[in-house]
C-alpha cells in the first residue's frame, strides 16, 4: 500500500537522524538528557565487560540508525518498529521530567511528553501492522483448525475402508469353500 511506503520512512527518519546525532556527539545526547546519567552510569557499572556511559549511548544511537533504516525501507517493519519502540521508551521518560519543573518548563515537558508519545504510537502501529497479510498467531490457529479437520476426514475415510475391507474378506472367506471344492474336483477328474 502507499501509505506504508510513505508513513515508514517518515517515521523513521526521526530515528535515524537522533541515531546518527547519538553516534557522533555522545556526550551532547547525555547532556541532553542531565536524568539519563546516572541510569547509564549503573548500567556501565554492571555491565560484565568495561562499558561507558558514551559507548552505550553510541552502541543505542546505532541500533536507532540500524532499526530506522529497516523501517524506512520496509524490511523487516514489525521487528525494526518493535526495536525502536524499546530504544525510545527511556527518552520518553527522561526527555520530558515534566515532575520536576513548574510553569513554562512544565508546560513544555508535557508538550515534549505528548510529542514523543505520538511517535511512540506510531511505531506501535507499525509493530502491529501486518501489511494486510494475516499475523502468526491467526496462521497457526487456522493451520491447527485445517489439520484437525484433516485428520477427522482421514479417520473417517480410515474407517469407511476398514469397514469395506471387513466385508471382503468375509466374502472372500465365505467363496473358499467353493473355490476348494471346484479345486477338488478338477484334481480328481485328472486323476
Amino acid at each position: 500500500m502507499m501509505l506504508r511506503r510513505v508513513a515508514r520512512p517518515l517515521l523513521a527518519s526521526v530515528f535515524v537522524a537522533d541515531g546518527w546525532r547519538a553516534v557522533r556527539h555522545p556526550a551532547a545526547e547525555v547532556e541532553h538528557l542531565p536524568q539519563a546519567r546516572p541510569a547509564l552510569t549503573q548500567l556501565a557499572d554492571k555491565a560484565p565487560v568495561q562499558l561507558s556511559p558514551d559507548l552505550i549511548v553510541r552502541a543505542a544511537g546505532a541500533a536507532k540508525i540500524v532499526a530506522g533504516g529497516l523501517l524506512g525501507l520496509g524490511i523487516a517493519p514489525r521487528a525494526a518498529a518493535t526495536v525502536l519502540t524499546v530504544l525510545h521508551l527511556p527518552t520518553v521518560v527522561a526527555a520530558n521530567p515534566f515532575w520536576d519543573a513548574t510553569g513554562e518548563k512544565r508546560r513544555e515537558h508535557l508538550l515534549g511528553l505528548l510529542r514523543d508519545s505520538a511517535v511512540l504510537g506510531g511505531l506501535l502501529l507499525a509493530a502491529a501492522d501486518t501489511a494486510g497479510k494475516p499475523s502468526i498467531a491467526w496462521r497457526l490457529d487456522t493451520a491447527r483448525s485445517t489439520s484437525a479437520k484433516h485428520v477427522a476426514t482421514s479417520a473417517k475415510h480410515a474407517k469407511r475402508t476398514a469397514k469395506v475391507a471387513r466385508i471382503a474378506a468375509k466374502q472372500t472367506i465365505a467363496r473358499v469353500p467353493d473355490k476348494a471344492k471346484l479345486a477338488l474336483h478338477e484334481v480328481t477328474d485328472h486323476s
